[in-house]
């Protein structure tokens, strides 16, 4: 799911609701979360859970929920980020630690061209 961030947006939502779409962000891309509309009836009216297992609702691939304790200030820095950018902190997280480990692709620029050119000269004289 990818949407613009509107700031304006966001301001009425925290006043609203207490919480930065920034923040929601994880929760609407959470491929664990069940979504029940409401009906005006109580769950336990509606639903029967009785026979229900814990886990994923659909499988997901390529990616594993953890629980992870982090600096405070590290979480602080990503949640800034999140509220200026619109993405969840959480995906930001994960972006700084791909980059960290070389798992996201460089983008092509004239210094990476340059570079290729001039090692394959040398290497083919």
């Amino acid at each position: 799911m990818s949407a613009d961030f509107d700031p304006k947006k966001d301001a009425a939502n925290i006043k609203k609701h207490g919480v930065s779409l920034s923040e929601g962000d994880g929760v609407l891309n959470d491929p664990l979360a069940l979504t029940v509309e409401e009906s005006g009836e109580t769950m336990k009216k509606v639903y029967d859970f009785s026979k229900g297992k814990r886990g994923a609702v659909i499988p997901t691939t390529g990616k594993t929920r953890i629980t992870i304790y982090m600096d405070d200030a590290i979480l602080k820095r990503f949640k800034a980020q999140s509220e200026k950018s619109g993405k969840g902190y959480q995906t930001l997280i994960n972006e700084a630690l791909k980059s960290h480990l070389g798992l996201i692709e460089q983008p092509v620029t004239q210094d990476l061209v340059r570079r290729i050119v001039r090692e394959e000269l040398a290497a083919h004289g």
